[in-house]
């Protein structure tokens, strides 16, 4: 073999370890976004509803808080 062959099929390699890196972030970060969507509008209401103030997401615990006047009220568990 040639020493281009070789330094061919190692960035092929590269390319596709790259590009599943990629899918992977991309994967995660929708993922996340979409559990946040789900603690904002379907769990604390916020859109339509007064009764929270503020949410947060907790990411590492997928567990959504509402807030009311700086205090928790109501945490819930996002499977």
């Amino acid at each position: 073999m040639d020493g281009w062959k070789i330094t061919a099929i190692i960035f092929i390699i590269i390319a596709i370890a790259e590009f599943s890196l990629l899918a992977w972030w991309w994967n995660v970060g929708t993922a996340y976004i979409e559990n946040e969507e789900t603690c904002a509008y379907e769990i604390c209401d916020l859109d339509e509803s007064y009764d929270y103030d503020a949410y947060f997401y907790d990411d590492y615990d997928n567990t959504c808080y509402c807030y009311i006047d700086n205090e928790v009220a109501k945490v819930k568990y996002i499977g």
